[in-house]
């Protein structure tokens, strides 16, 4: 029996990462995961730091044995030749994991677009969701603030591309404007990036994203209602950010285009 062969989804949010894992999914031969917890499983085993037990005795083997067999373990049940985890598994703590355990050469897909565009996206879907209103200029500061903070999920992302930018991994950085304007290039990029045999796509009418059976339950509360909405059509998000997001946020974070990403 043949292996899996493991690859990750790891870029910023907002950014086209549920369109692109829908269309991969039509491929019976790849297996896309929702936001994983895979790489969270891997810090809650191996980082003992806190652990007055363990420092009491500390035989790290065995935490070492039980990581060696989490790809494996974790993805045992998925029908799939190729796996694609997202997660963001540049960061600098678990590109250290990967080095150690995972099976093959990682190679790392990073959907980008400007910071602000990202920004402006979270705050026209929260406007929607009635979780915000764009009046509200404090509010609004303070939901970006809160995405660019440490344990906010646009800091991540960002963390995570400038890593592998500066590391000598097999990166594919897509570019969320070209992916809307030219997706079946796109997707032959990503293939021939991954090595893996072309496969015709239906790009004209593209489903929710879904695996194993299971779809995201983005009813769980407002802030996540419609998240991963897919459009069938692929046409790229119209967003005004100079409507949506204040001036301070503007002048801030302007700086942040990811420009200097080339494939």
């Amino acid at each position: 029996m043949f292996d899996k062969k493991y690859y990750f989804l790891s870029g910023l949010p907002r950014c086209g990462n549920t369109l692109l894992s829908s269309i991969l999914g039509q491929n019976p031969k790849i297996k896309v995961s929702p936001n994983s917890f895979l790489a969270t499983i891997f810090c809650q085993i191996l980082d003992q730091d806190d652990n007055m037990a363990f420092h009491n005795f500390p035989e790290y083997q065995s935490l070492q044995n039980c990581a060696s067999i989490l790809f494996k373990t974790y993805y045992k049940s998925w029908k799939g030749d190729v796996i694609i985890d997202r997660s963001p598994w540049g960061t600098e703590g678990n590109l250290k994991i990967l080095k150690e355990y995972c099976p093959n050469k990682p190679k790392f897909i990073c959907p980008y677009r400007p910071v602000l565009e990202i920004l402006a996206s979270f705050i026209n879907l929260y406007q929607k969701n009635k979780v915000i209103d764009v009046s509200d200029k404090k509010g609004v500061e303070d939901i970006c603030y809160g995405l660019l903070s440490k344990d906010g999920l646009v800091y991540k992302g960002i963390q995570s591309i400038n890593n592998l930018y500066k590391s000598d991994h097999d990166v594919y950085y897509l570019n969320y404007h070209s992916f809307c304007d030219k997706p079946q290039n796109e997707m032959q990029n990503i293939y021939k990036f991954l090595d893996i045999k072309q496969y015709k796509h239906n790009l004209k009418k593209v489903d929710q994203f879904e695996v194993n059976g299971i779809k995201y339950d983005d009813e769980i509360n407002d802030v996540y209602k419609n998240l991963h909405d897919v459009r069938p059509i692929i046409k790229e998000q119209n967003i005004n950010v100079d409507k949506l997001l204040p001036f301070s946020i503007i002048k801030e974070y302007k700086y942040l285009s990811f420009d200097h990403l080339k494939f």
